[in-house]
């Protein structure tokens, strides 16, 4: 009985151990994308700002030209929710960086998104 257990647990470690070394290879790959990429992050964070700014703005427009459209409608409210989600991060590089806007608000900001994303793809209008 005892030396089935030994046998168990070294199996169990030795397992783990040649599981953990294959996962390491497995995400090297992301971790050199991901170091590249963290080089650019501060600027990326206002790319991604601007772009959403304008990608509102459109929509806003696109909404005021056809105010019976409330996809369109739908539309700027979800570019104008990502738009105020990247400003709070690119607020969060200056004030306390990492504290001031935590995943969990991120998270509820693109639930938000998605819905009005969703309603504007699936929002039946009149013909």
């Amino acid at each position: 009985m005892l030396k089935k257990t030994l046998l168990l647990i070294s199996t169990t470690i030795i397992s783990r151990t040649a599981l953990a070394q294959t996962q390491s290879q497995l995400f090297e790959p992301l971790r050199t994308a991901t170091n590249i990429a963290q080089q650019f992050d501060f600027y990326t964070k206002f790319v991604v700002l601007f772009i959403a700014i304008i990608l509102s703005i459109i929509a806003f427009l696109a909404w005021r030209k056809k105010k019976e459209s409330k996809r369109f409608l739908l539309l700027a409210i979800a570019f104008g929710l990502f738009a105020g989600k990247w400003l709070l991060k690119v607020l969060d590089l200056f004030f306390s960086p990492g504290q001031f806007f935590a995943d969990a608000a991120s998270n509820v900001f693109e639930l938000l998104i998605l819905g009005s994303l969703f309603g504007a793809l699936f929002f039946k209008g009149k013909k």
